[in-house]
């Protein structure tokens, strides 16, 4: 490259004017668009920009253009001589050496300068055009209205179809043999796996009555189905003459993975005494955890063939029993569903923008819908248990959901919100990582730009509507419970973001050679110090908001949002009490979080985590010899008979139908669960039968419910 170069700098003064105009319109722009600059790819210039028309996405400008980049001009050379004395005249001579050893002793004038960019920049989008004209793009083919094929860039699959088209122009007719979108289905299993599910259904009431509490405390922020959809194919469950397909599999398991999770939340439908309270026996004796775990197993039973189908509806079945899996084990059950969940939404290509015509509007926006809530949720995940994400962000280009009238929940606005929240962990998580591998010398730079992402979310959040939506804590509005979990997560990015700095605030930031100067380390301090300060205030305001919940609303222990806001919290009080020591303020969080968490035992994993965090709280009340009395839980006045009481009954009834034994297993999502630790599973071997717990002639009893409390929970 170099003996080109010198040849174009010996030129004529007409080539060297024409290699100016041609650096003129081939220079980047100097205002690049806000969505070139979150991919971190090159913007083509141009409002919006070429590269986002190309790709038909959204082409935002902020009001600050990004700082350019420095480069080499003959303004620059001849403003400081090579013998000028001082910092800019000694990096000049450098400059200068480094073009002189690798062109030669070649003249460093505008003009000559000039030309050297525009010869480097040609040659450069010369590669790039190169690649260009081979340029292959994606795939989303629709093989039935549930079912896509999707395939990537440079696949096998595409240069088979690009073969395939070349062999067409040679012959006009193509071989009928060829069997497009191949799938396994000779390894599914028959249409009986359904009709044997479908023996284990609860009463019409019970199923009514579970689903109702699913979309009240699980569908608070995020989409998982549509409610409409969900009481019609129970409607076809339930009826006898119903024919089945092994297209079929896949929502017959999301049924039955909805009515598990509706198990784990129907706790919140009792109104008596709360966990440290005397224990009533009927309460005692519920066993709905475990009936949740056995509509559970049906649900994975059906896990092979819920893969070989491969739909969209495919992906719901993964979130769902990702969601039921997150307050068991999230890290692990859960993450992995979560991974078969992406991988489903990847093979139809839910991830990438379709621009073809066979897909309605409304299967569009269910795709998009369904795609934002497993990538967010299992983003997050991700992010908080340290754990690499599915998909990067620039693989990407799925539209976000729109405010779509047929859809009545959850709220646009909050999950849109939720989504920008996600977002905003993942640029914090990003600035982090960069954070571990830094030198000392870059601390206050990377520290700097943490506090004005730290500022950007800060502006983002007020920004949000306060009236009804998102930002509005009324404890009687209609989106309070949504609107505390939109809180906490945002409330959790400052825990996140000034965590690690809690025990290393004070670190020098110096080093060998290049070490920054005396202010500008302190300037690093002070910035990790508020960092620190904000991580500590938003562990405390967690703790507020989650006992506004739990005296209003109650707090859920199947909810990860809220149980991880309140491990987090509680980690970083006791931290900054080891740090700093044991303050009124903090002694009074620590006092209120212990008596929240608590409340929400439920599962082998919550309990695991809680008992880390009090064995913690307890050498650290040891050590500062602060002996404190058990804390006390004020009982809620007893309401009048709940429909949550009602699925007690039927829960005891089966057990004395059935002719178990006077133990059962306690639920660990039951009021009063946490009171019972140490004590073994003793339910009956029996009990594990599904045969012989459910049966198909349930369907035509009557069980004498009131058919609107399960219509309407809420009400």
């Amino acid at each position: 490259m170099s003996v080109d170069i010198r040849k174009e700098l010996h030129t004529g003064e007409a080539r060297a004017t024409k290699r100016r105009r041609q650096s003129d319109t081939r220079r980047r722009t100097s205002l690049a668009c806000d969505t070139c600059r979150k991919q971190k790819e090159k913007c083509e210039g141009g409002q919006p920009c070429w590269r986002c028309q190309r790709l038909d996405r959204p082409c935002l400008f902020s009001a600050q253009s990004a700082p350019r980049k420095q480069s080499f001009s003959a303004q620059d050379i001849s403003d400081q001589g090579p013998g000028s004395p001082g910092k800019i005249g000694c990096h000049q001579q450098n400059l200068e050496h480094i073009v002189r050893h690798f062109l030669g002793d070649v003249a460093l004038d505008e003009e000559n300068v000039a030309r050297i960019a525009a010869k480097c920049t040609a040659e450069t989008e010369e590669m790039e055009s190169s690649l260009n004209v081979n340029e292959e793009s994606f795939d989303v083919h629709f093989v039935s209205r549930d079912v896509a094929f999707y395939s990537g860039e440079f696949s096998h699959w595409n240069f088979s179809e690009k073969l395939r088209r070349n062999m067409r122009c040679h012959r006009n007719t193509a071989d009928s043999t060829v069997k497009e979108y191949w799938r396994a289905t000779h390894l599914q299993s028959s249409v009986h796996v359904i009709t044997e599910a479908i023996t284990h259904l609860p009463p019409r009431q019970i199923a009514e009555f579970l689903v109702g509490i699913f979309f009240k405390y699980t569908e608070v922020n995020s989409f998982y189905a549509e409610r409409s959809w969900i009481q019609m194919k129970l409607t076809i469950c339930y009826k006898y003459a119903t024919e089945y397909t092994t297209g079929d599999i896949p929502w017959v398991c999301s049924i039955f993975a909805i009515l598990a999770i509706g198990t784990q939340m129907a706790h919140m439908e009792e109104h008596k005494s709360r966990p440290d309270s005397s224990i009533p026996e009927d309460v005692a004796a519920c066993s709905e955890d475990s009936i949740g775990l056995e509509f559970y197993r049906v649900a994975c039973r059906l896990v092979p063939d819920v893969i070989l189908a491969a739909s969209y509806e495919s992906v719901q079945a993964f979130l769902l029993l990702a969601t039921y899996a997150l307050p068991v084990s999230t890290g692990g059950l859960s993450y992995t569903y979560f991974g078969l969940a992406m991988k489903m939404a990847i093979q139809n290509g839910m991830h990438r923008r379709y621009i073809g015509h066979d897909c309605d509007t409304r299967t569009l926006e269910l795709r998009n819908r369904l795609f934002w809530t497993v990538y967010t949720i299992e983003r997050r995940t991700s992010i908080m248990h340290g754990r690499p994400a599915s998909i990067a962000r620039s693989e990407i280009s799925a539209d976000l959901p729109t405010n779509s009238p047929t859809f009545d929940s959850p709220n646009f606005r909050n999950m849109i919100a939720f989504i920008d929240l996600v977002s905003w962990t993942g640029d914090v998580a990003e600035i982090l990582a960069q954070f571990k591998k830094c030198p000392r010398r870059l601390l206050v730079e990377y520290s700097t730009r943490l506090m004005q992402l730290k500022s950007k979310i800060a502006q983002w959040w007020n920004s949000l509507p306060a009236n009804i939506e998102c930002r509005d804590w009324n404890p009687r509005g209609p989106l309070f419970r949504p609107n505390c979990h939109l809180k906490l997560c945002y409330l959790s990015i400052y825990i996140y973001m000034g965590r690690p700095f809690i025990f290393n605030s004070n670190i020098q930031d110096t080093s060998s050679e290049g070490s920054p100067s005396q202010s500008s380390r302190n300037v690093s301090q002070a910035q990790r110090s508020e960092l620190v300060s904000d991580c500590v205030k938003s562990a405390l305001e967690i703790l507020a908001t989650l006992e506004s919940l739990s005296s209003n609303a109650g707090l859920c222990r199947a909810s990860y949002t809220e149980f991880s806001s309140c491990r987090a919290a509680l980690l970083v009080i006791l931290a900054q009490v080891i740090n700093s020591g044991m303050s009124s303020e903090l002694q009074s969080g620590l006092d209120c979080g212990m008596i929240l968490i608590r409340q929400m035992t439920g599962g082998t994993s919550s309990q695991s985590e809680i008992s880390y965090i009090e064995s913690i709280e307890a050498a650290i009340r040891q050590l500062s010899s602060n002996t404190e009395s058990d804390n006390q839980v004020s009982a809620l006045p007893s309401g009048s008979e709940s429909a949550y009481a009602k699925f007690k009954d039927w829960t005891q009834s089966m057990k004395k139908d059935k002719g178990f034994g006077s133990t059962v297993e306690l639920a660990s999502f039951s009021p009063m669960s946490n009171l019972t630790s140490g004590a073994e599973s003793t339910l009956d071997s029996n009990f594990h039968d599904l045969n012989d717990l459910f049966n198909s002639d349930w369907v035509s009893n009557d069980l004498n419910l009131d058919p609107e409390v399960f219509l309407n929970p809420q009400t």
